[in-house]
Parts: C-alpha cells; sequence; structure tokens
C-alpha cells in the first residue's frame, strides 16, 4: 500500500512512499540487482575473471618480475646482468633441473625452496618456456679511440 505525505507543499519526490508489500518487492529487486552486478561483469569479460588470475604463465611471469629479473635481466645497457638471461631453449626439455636449480640454489645464485612454493617454481618454469630468445646486445663503445 502506498501513503502519501500530509503536507501537499512537499516535493513530489517526497511525497511518495512505499509501504508493505511495495517495500518488500523493491527491496527483492534491489537485492537481486546487487547480487547479479558481478556476474554480469564477468560475462562481459567473457567469464575468464578467476582463471585467467590463476593462470600459470601469469602467475610466473609476476613470480619471475618479482624473484628473478633483479638478476636476469637487464634493466639499462650500462647495468650488468648478474645472471643468465633466461628463455625458452634453455628450460625445454630440462624442465625438472630447472625447477630443482630455482628451488635449491648454487654458489652464485640463492635457493627459493623457502620463499616459494612448488606450484609457484613451476609457474616460473611454465613462464620461461615462453619467453624467446633476447636480441644479442652490442657490446658499449666507450670511445672511438685512445684517448691522448
Amino acid at each position: 500500500m502506498l501513503s502519501w505525505a500530509d503536507n501537499a507543499k512537499s516535493p513530489i519526490f517526497f511525497r511518495w512512499r512505499p509501504t508493505g508489500a511495495s517495500m518488500k518487492y523493491g527491496s527483492i529487486i534491489l537485492l537481486s540487482l546487487v547480487l547479479l552486478f558481478p556476474l554480469a561483469l564477468l560475462a562481459q569479460k567473457g567469464g575468464s575473471g578467476p582463471a585467467s588470475a590463476n593462470d600459470a604463465v601469469t602467475l610466473g611471469r609476476r613470480l619471475f618480475q618479482q624473484n628473478c629479473s633483479v638478476c636476469h635481466t637487464q634493466a639499462t645497457l650500462t647495468n650488468p646482468m648478474y645472471g643468465p638471461s633466461l628463455y625458452r631453449d634453455i628450460v625445454n626439455g630440462r624442465e625438472d633441473t630447472v625447477r630443482d636449480y630455482i628451488a635449491k640454489g648454487s654458489n652464485k645464485m640463492p635457493g627459493f625452496r623457502y620463499g616459494l612454493k612448488a606450484s609457484d617454481v613451476n609457474a616460473i618454469v611454465e613462464y620461461l618456456k615462453t619467453v624467446p630468445k633476447p636480441a644479442p646486445r652490442n657490446p658499449q663503445t666507450k670511445g672511438e679511440g685512445p684517448v691522448d
């Protein structure tokens, strides 16, 4: 049932107030819209919301950037690389060896067995299997000839 405000001088949007069944019906519609809104967003994205976040290659790329890129990528032309460039030709066929090397480390590289889960190390290896071989960089010359 609808009730009208007693004061006829109030603006039109303040005069009408739902009560009883219409209030319940409006609340149900509002609640339904709020609950269905996230599903509508997933449908617009193609339904790949949570699946892409758990994708092994995407996760591996993020973990590589966080843990490995400091040593295995060259940030600028003047900065040295501390470790070798890693790419698919190095990893393909040696996945188990690479996993073991990442977990245990070596004299020059720290091991990540306590900092990363086995699934994280697997994701890094899956990412490395997609990385193409980097282009060779020319050594930077400091000058054209000897200084007098």
